[in-house]
């Protein structure tokens, strides 16, 4: 975004990105706690506290996404049922709706691997070259972008 300080740490409407991401989670019924997966020399993080309890640095940030994920689920997996499950959030994206975090809870309620937020693409798509040339307009049919 090219500002000084990273995204989910942007002030909106007077709180930061990232609170209004935990507070879009942790407000939804279904969902009982956050494990906020922070590097360990992030001096911007503090503990958000929410009538769904606090949340803390508990799963150490990693070099890449995936990383930081895989943290925080093993700091999740000493307290995690079997059939309990971990949705996973950039908390860069703050404007997560209760209807869309709804449908999600609820179809990964019927399905034993794993669901994931999405819309279907709308925007148009081109292929280029290596060159960065065009060479087609990407059918859209099937495609998604996940939220």
């Amino acid at each position: 975004m090219g500002a000084d300080v990273p995204k989910q740490y942007l002030l909106l409407r007077g709180r930061r990105v990232l609170d209004h991401s935990l507070a879009a989670l942790l407000g939804h019924p279904a969902i009982r706690g956050a494990v906020v997966a922070v590097a360990a020399d992030d001096a911007r993080w503090c503990g958000l506290r929410t009538r769904a309890g606090s949340t803390g640095p508990l799963g150490g940030g990693g070099a890449e996404r995936c990383h930081s994920v895989l943290n925080a689920l093993s700091e999740l997996a000493g307290e995690a049922a079997a059939d309990d499950w971990a949705l996973v959030h950039d908390a860069a994206r703050p404007c997560l709706s209760r209807e869309d975090l709804d449908r999600l809870v609820d179809v990964c309620a019927t399905i034993p691997s794993a669901g994931l937020l999405g819309v279907p693409v709308r925007d148009t798509m081109k292929r280029c070259a290596k060159d960065g040339s065009v060479v087609g307009t990407v059918d859209r049919v099937g495609l998604w972008q996940c939220l």
